[in-house]
């Protein structure tokens, strides 16, 4: 059973739940990362740092794990069945697939945003970081921000269309995480 913890920002819930046996994940997909480092396509560039960061899904194959587990929690808590897709989704703008990895240095943050483009889901997991590392946030109209403390192993699911960010890396090292997104069930024809 996973235990999961649920938050409340206005209407919308965040889920938090830590990935089962992560630490032997957690170095699968870390050891897949660094070997496809090499491959590594690149979106766009923000306060002189590579925002995301994609790898095709035969690089690293251990991505499906947490985004397997986000679609039946999305499902169990949320009746919000999904789709994944591990490539990149045909008629769309994006060329790339929909996960992708946010590697922060020291000193780097990521702005307010969403990924509401056609997406139901949004989920993060924490592949390398601490408490130091910069808290998730999330914000809303006259609401007070959710902050959500990175933890190694925690994966955090939320609606795609609430706007969120992520504060300053003040810790010594690196911050890596795992982000996705899922898509509703059935897909409408006239969303492609």
């Amino acid at each position: 059973m996973i235990v999961t913890k649920e938050y409340r920002l206005g209407t919308d819930q965040i889920l938090t739940c830590m990935i089962p046996e992560f630490p032997k994940w957690i170095n699968l997909i870390l050891k897949e990362l660094k070997e496809g480092s090499d491959k590594l396509k690149f979106s766009h560039r923000i306060g002189g740092r590579w925002e995301n960061s994609y790898l095709a899904v035969d690089h690293v194959p251990s991505v499906r794990v947490p985004m397997r587990l986000a679609r039946g929690l999305a499902k169990e808590k949320w009746n919000k069945p999904t789709l994944i897709f591990y490539e990149p989704i045909a008629n769309t703008i994006n060329p790339h697939p929909p996960f992708w990895f946010n590697i922060a240095e020291v000193g780097d943050l990521t702005g307010i945003h969403d990924h509401a483009k056609l997406a139901s889901v949004s989920g993060v997991v924490y592949l390398k970081s601490n408490t130091a590392s910069g808290e998730l946030y999330f914000q809303k109209e006259d609401e007070d921000d959710l902050l959500i403390v990175p933890e190694v192993g925690k994966m955090v699911l939320f609606p795609s269309h609430l706007r969120h960010g992520v504060h300053c890396n003040k810790s010594e090292d690196e911050r890596i995480s795992l982000s996705f997104n899922l898509y509703p069930f059935p897909l409408l024809s006239e969303e492609w």
